[in-house]
């Protein structure tokens, strides 16, 4: 038991002193993919850096996306294979107790022909999700109950949960262990530490 938790200081000593080092070299952009279990919370900072990204049917990049284009390339970001539509992506997954949501559950909207809509949940009733009537990808909420329910809480139709999975992060170079060269994969078991990995 001490020895792993000496273990665990050594290593975000040595975490924490690479990410100093990282910050002061010129190599400190150049990244390392490094295999974890994707949480939920992993997945709402992946898709914040997004808000005010233009909303653009078909779109499935950075330049512009669609509400499910945009949550697929959200989890391609963590290695995360999701189907094209929001009617297609209604189909992964498991769906939570009624009431229980968690940050990144996949939300599904009523849009005339089953789900046509499609957000990750943030936390507090917020929302995530690239807006056709906003025109870009914004926040939102899902406040409400009777009469006083929005759009949001009129039409949801489905709640889809896959995390938290095994999957992959982004870590400066300098923080990877015995990395060598930019986007090498590093294989690394943090089932052994008693902190998930750290991201940065």
């Amino acid at each position: 038991m001490w020895t792993r938790q000496l273990t665990l200081a050594a290593m975000l000593t040595l975490l924490a002193g690479r990410a100093a080092a990282a910050q002061s070299t010129a190599g400190a952009g150049r990244s390392v993919r490094v295999h974890g279990v994707v949480d939920g919370v992993a997945i709402v900072q992946t898709a914040r850096r997004y808000l005010g990204v233009r909303y653009k049917l078909g779109g499935t990049t950075p330049q512009a996306f669609d509400c499910s284009g945009f949550v697929r390339y959200v989890f391609e970001q963590h290695g995360l294979e999701l189907p094209r539509t929001a009617h297609e992506q209604a189909a992964v997954g498991r769906a939570p107790e009624a009431g229980e949501l968690e940050p990144g559950d996949l939300l599904f909207f009523y849009g005339g022909r089953g789900a046509q809509h499609i957000a990750i949940y943030v936390g507090r009733d917020s929302i995530i999700h690239a807006s056709s009537g906003s025109h870009k990808v914004k926040l939102d909420r899902l406040p409400g109950a009777g009469l006083r329910r929005n759009w949001f809480g009129q039409r949801l139709i489905a709640v889809r949960r896959l995390l938290p999975v095994e999957g992959v992060f982004d870590l400066p170079a300098a923080l990877a262990v015995g990395a060598a060269e930019p986007q090498e994969e590093l294989e690394v078991d943090w089932t052994e530490w008693a902190a998930p990995p750290l991201i940065f």
